[in-house]
């Protein structure tokens, strides 16, 4: 007996070493691919080398279509193994049944594109070009408030939409009130909206979020929640703590998933000071200060060909603070973390993922009509 007991202690000893060992190598056995700086030649129609744009691609991952803020048009984009270009398109209407007013973000399907500021959305029929525009009040889903306005995706959190299920052309976006924070669906074929059954941690997002109200200016952080969809999950990503939340659009059930490091803290810390309003411009610039130091949480990626998702996060610290890259397998355990400003400091935060590579944009940009990048790809030793 005691024999047995002996032997079977050796070999949970022996699994416990073959499997740390496989751990540790497949955490090693993970790398980052850089290439050298690409030109992306974005012309001389209005867009500027500023991360000021929308993107949506197709399902290639080689083209798609870009939001042309000062042409307000949607021109062609399209990417290669070297570079990247831009073909400009038709100037879009802002007013009648072709019109297409203030644009905040956008995202394309087989017969619509949808344009969206907070408080309205733009559905327009790709065939046709008709356009029909509803303010969210419309969609008889905010009881009797006057202006609903749901989160909508900005330049600073993302370039393109990740929140649409291609498969049913359905958007999801946050919506916000009384302490309270809800997942609603657009169905971009009905021009309708719903609410998502999905349960948001309201708690710790209030508590961690940076919204100041100074005089007449409400100073907020682009604390909301992030979204995106994977085949029939709903993955959300909050920016103030390392919670992953895993939605089964399906069955309707969730999981939450908590990351840790050794690099970054899973969650901010609010200054002492912090109050929801302030009489003091430089009690807000010191406050301002201070959660633009604090740990920064972004979107949930999906990389199809090495079948694992990623996530960048800023580190703690100023304009000098580092960049990482989370990488998770296809059930949300972290595999690794990857310092993307030791690999290479000209790296920035903001990046597309295009067929080559998560295409992330230079910090140095000495032209006007051409924005550097660099294709970085998740590769695994053999």
């Amino acid at each position: 007996m005691i024999l047995k007991r002996r032997f079977n202690l050796l070999l949970y000893g022996a699994f416990c070493v073959i499997s740390c060992a496989e751990k540790e190598a497949t955490e090693q056995d993970i790398f980052l691919d850089v290439s050298e700086r690409k030109k992306f030649f974005i012309g001389e129609g209005g867009l500027t080398p500023d991360p000021l744009y929308f993107v949506s691609l197709d399902s290639s991952r080689r083209k798609g279509v870009i939001f042309n803020q000062l042409a307000h048009s949607l021109d062609s984009i399209f990417f290669s193994a070297d570079s990247a270009w831009v073909k400009e398109g038709v100037l879009m209407e802002m007013e009648g049944p072709y019109g297409v007013g203030t644009v905040f973000s956008f995202f394309t399907t087989e017969e619509h594109n949808v344009f969206m500021n907070p408080q309205q959305f733009f559905n327009q029929k790709i065939k046709t070009k008709e356009v029909s525009m509803k303010f969210m009040a419309e969609f008889g889903l905010f009881g009797e408030m006057k202006y609903p306005a749901v989160s909508v995706p900005t330049p600073k959190v993302s370039h393109e939409f990740y929140g649409l299920d291609k498969n049913s052309g359905i958007g999801y976006f946050v919506f916000e009130n009384d302490k309270q924070i809800n997942v609603m669906g657009y169905d971009s074929s009905l021009d309708s909206m719903f609410v998502l059954p999905v349960s948001l941690d309201s708690t710790q997002y209030f508590q961690l979020r940076f919204k100041v109200k100074w005089r007449n200016l409400i100073i907020g952080g682009n604390d909301e929640p992030q979204l995106s969809v994977v085949a029939n999950r709903l993955i959300v990503s909050y920016p103030t703590f390392s919670d992953i939340l895993v939605y089964d659009l399906e069955s309707e059930n969730q999981q939450i998933i908590t990351s840790t490091s050794k690099s970054f803290p899973t969650r901010r810390i609010r200054h002492e000071n912090y109050a929801d309003e302030v009489d003091s411009g430089e009690l807000l610039d010191e406050l301002e200060n201070s959660w633009q130091k604090q740990v920064s949480y972004g979107i949930i990626i999906y990389l199809e060909e090495p079948d694992k998702f990623v996530r960048v996060v800023k580190g703690e610290g100023g304009a000098d603070s580092s960049y990482f890259l989370e990488v998770f397998d296809r059930n949300f355990q972290k595999i690794n973390e990857i310092n993307l400003t030791e690999l290479n400091s000209d790296l920035s935060s903001d990046y597309l993922n295009s067929k080559y590579g998560l295409m992330f944009r230079a910090k140095d940009q000495p032209e006007e009509d051409v924005m550097y990048y660099y294709y970085v790809n998740l590769a695994q030793k053999k």
